[in-house]
């Protein structure tokens, strides 16, 4: 029988990820001739040692909250093996099974008992000033351009299809995917959108102006994104994770990624079951106290 190989997610510090990490390489999977391997997402050192395994994977597993999610959505695009989440954070929007329940979890997905959901994952090429080739950098739920350590806002210039979209000073600006709606976008006031959606969603952070409102794009659309007025400098993140200066005269080109990324659902709580409970729509109006 063939050696069906599953990585393993999770950052290396964190104790209670290792235990379920743990239990679910010491359980049983009948007549199943089966390989874990370990790699933290956070650490170039880590997956650099696991290339030989990470090419092997049938599929994987995040042990942790979103943030270890997108990590290994990272690290996974590349492969094109789908990715299934098991919470040891807080939130768990995307990382949606319970540590109780891995090693049976996982027993199903060896068993092809699940569904997959391709989500929208995005590219943004950054061209910098006098140069000809770009810089690459992927992102599942958003990136984001912010003034940084800066206090004062910075001027933007978003463009779309080469016409100007937002001409603004703000906080900053985040292009989201719908599975970065639940994000970033939604607490700075961003619109709710099915991951079904295939969109892009841009959120204006602060902006100084009541006009400036987010906008939903096609998903063919390319958002360009530069330094306006007499701004130099901005920050550029993406999931989170990135930090990186982007200057006057540098140009951002931010599109729908040519892979998505494909998530594991077993039958837990659907979309909508998940968002009424992170974000307790279901709480009565008199919080909870009526008859």
């Amino acid at each position: 029988m063939a050696e069906r190989v599953v990585g393993l997610f999770f950052k290396g510090d964190r104790s209670g990820a290792a235990e379920i990490a743990a239990s679910i390489e010491s359980a049983g999977y009948g007549t199943e001739d089966v390989r874990f391997f370990a790699c933290d997402p956070g650490d170039a050192d880590s997956a650099k040692r696991a290339r030989g395994d990470l090419r092997a994977m049938e599929f994987a597993i995040s042990i942790g909250g979103d943030g270890t999610f997108m990590r290994a959505a990272g690290t996974v695009r590349e492969y094109g093996v789908p990715l299934y989440g098991v919470n040891a954070g807080r939130l768990g929007f995307l990382a949606s099974g319970k540590p109780s329940d891995a090693a049976s979890d996982v027993a199903r997905i060896l068993s092809g008992d699940y569904s997959l959901y391709s989500r929208t994952s995005l590219k943004c090429e950054l061209l910098r000033a006098g140069r000809e080739t770009a810089e690459e950098f992927h992102a599942l739920n958003e990136f984001t351009f912010s003034k940084g350590a800066a206090s004062r806002p910075v001027g933007l210039a978003v463009t779309v299809r080469k016409e100007v979209l937002y001409r603004f000073l703000a906080d900053g600006i985040i292009v989201s995917t719908p599975t970065g709606a639940t994000a970033y976008s939604l607490s700075a006031g961003g619109p709710l959108v099915h991951p079904d959606v295939k969109c892009m969603i841009l959120t204006p952070v602060c902006p100084h102006s009541l006009y400036h409102r987010p906008f939903v794009l096609g998903i063919g659309e390319t958002v360009e994104v530069g330094l306006d007025g007499d701004s130099e400098c901005m920050s550029l993140s993406g999931d989170g994770i990135l930090n990186i200066e982007v200057r006057k005269g540098d140009r951002a080109e931010i599109s729908a990624d040519e892979k998505d990324v494909d998530v594991i659902t077993l039958d837990h709580a659907s979309y909508f079951e998940t968002l009424a409970r992170k974000l307790h729509w279901k709480d009565s109006a008199d919080g909870g106290q009526g008859r």
